[in-house]
């Protein structure tokens, strides 16, 4: 009998679950992760542009006294969450940003949607990481909800390429 391996991007959702999200305010990307997600039960919520993304889990936090969890797509839609994270870092309203990465192997060959993310949300945020191991899934995602809730409260982005989402979790 072959026990299934969980992938990181399960070890993410289950990290999810474990700080008591309940939805993500996402397009379905990145699609490991929200697959993963939905299949333990926190809930996809849609919007049709990034910066309403964030807008939406702004207002969530807002209202709810919670942490919002946005996720968005990597290069120019990534961009769009600009606005809104700097709205919640400006007001003080506690924000995850998931942020699908290129695959590490493609990082500075200009490939297909690839910015500099961590440039652009230095400004926005008040923590910015590219997950670079498996090993460090748990880590990263519980840094990212530290860094949202402490201190004065704001947005963290957590960058996730693809190829290290696929990959069996430790």
């Amino acid at each position: 009998m072959t026990e299934k391996r969980s992938t990181v991007a399960e070890a993410i959702a289950a990290a999810l679950k474990r700080h008591g999200v309940e939805m993500i305010f996402a397009q379905s990307l990145p699609s490991a992760v929200i697959l993963a997600a939905e299949a333990i039960g926190i809930r996809q919520i849609a919007y049709r542009q990034e910066n309403m993304g964030g807008a939406m889990a702004d207002g969530f936090s807002r209202v709810s006294g919670r942490i919002g969890v946005v996720a968005a797509q990597n290069g120019p839609a990534a961009t769009l969450l600009v606005p809104p994270l700097a709205e919640a870092l400006k007001a003080s309203v506690p924000l995850v940003a998931l942020v699908q990465d290129v695959e590490r192997h493609q990082v500075d060959r200009n490939a297909f949607q690839e910015l500099d993310h961590l440039a652009l949300f230095a400004s926005c945020s008040k923590w910015v990481r590219r997950l670079g191991t498996r090993d460090r899934a748990d880590d990263y995602v519980d840094a990212a909800f530290t860094a949202a809730a402490s201190g004065r409260p704001g947005p963290a982005v957590l960058l996730l390429p693809a190829d290290v989402l696929r990959e069996d979790a430790v």
